[in-house]
């Protein structure tokens, strides 16, 4: 198994400054990479430690050697390779920026050639608004710009959705709109005819040959009619 080299041995030394009372000579720097290797890489230290080699008391020359055996033996051209496909995608630019400060470590371009390639790999909205800035004077100046614009625009997409949010809840209705009033219809109690009502009209009175006429014939009092009786 092959093992990410350089971060490897960076993690190493940065534990080694930090506690140096525990890690203060290269026989303790050597046994102290040896206590972290697994697989491979600890069946390639048995026969170091198991013959006294030179190696454990020499923590560059160990470094050599195993970089030589379980590190990259053309990274400078890995890198290069690596530097032309890379891309900040939907990354913030800070994200970007470091991964392409590893794989620039191992490769001897100039600066101009490294700035050009890390604008390349931005998105197209950090490079629009990098037009707008003065050219960088170096690499880390380049990247310092890329991240300010990354940033701002990411703080005017968050302003804008702060916005139309704001512009959405204003434009709902703040009442329930009215419900159309309607007159209510008179439903009957009972079934059957319903009386007659002759409170409507003036009622003229009827004589006495004109009422005899009527109650012979059960003709209504009030129209004349059969059928119904007025009340």
């Amino acid at each position: 198994m092959r093992l990410k080299f350089r971060g490897f041995v960076s993690q190493v030394r940065l534990i080694m400054q930090l506690h140096p009372h525990h890690y203060f000579d290269d026989t303790t720097h050597v046994g102290f990479v040896g206590t972290l290797l697994t697989g491979t890489a600890a069946a390639w230290f048995a026969p170091i430690l198991k013959t006294s080699s030179p190696l454990l008391q020499d923590f560059n020359a160990f470094i050599v050697e195993f970089e030589a055996v379980f590190g990259d033996s053309d990274k400078a051209r890995t890198s290069a390779n690596k530097l032309r496909c890379l891309q900040q995608g939907t990354r913030s630019a800070i994200v970007y920026a470091s991964e392409f400060r590893q794989l620039a470590y191992d490769v001897n371009w100039g600066e101009a050639a490294l700035i050009d390639q890390f604008r390349c790999g931005l998105r197209d909205d950090v490079q629009d608004l990098l037009l707008t800035l003065a050219d960088p004077s170096s690499f880390s100046e380049a990247i310092t710009q890329a991240i300010r614009c990354d940033n701002r625009l990411f703080e005017r997409r968050q302003e804008k959705k702060v916005t139309s949010n704001a512009q959405f809840w204003n434009s709902r209705p703040t009442t329930l709109p009215l419900v159309p009033q309607t007159t209510p219809v008179a439903r009957p109690t009972s079934f059957g005819p319903a009386p007659m009502q002759i409170d409507a009209a003036k009622f003229k009175p009827l004589t006495k040959v004109e009422k005899l006429r009527r109650r012979t014939n059960n003709l209504c009092f009030y129209y004349g009619n059969p059928g119904h009786i007025a009340r």
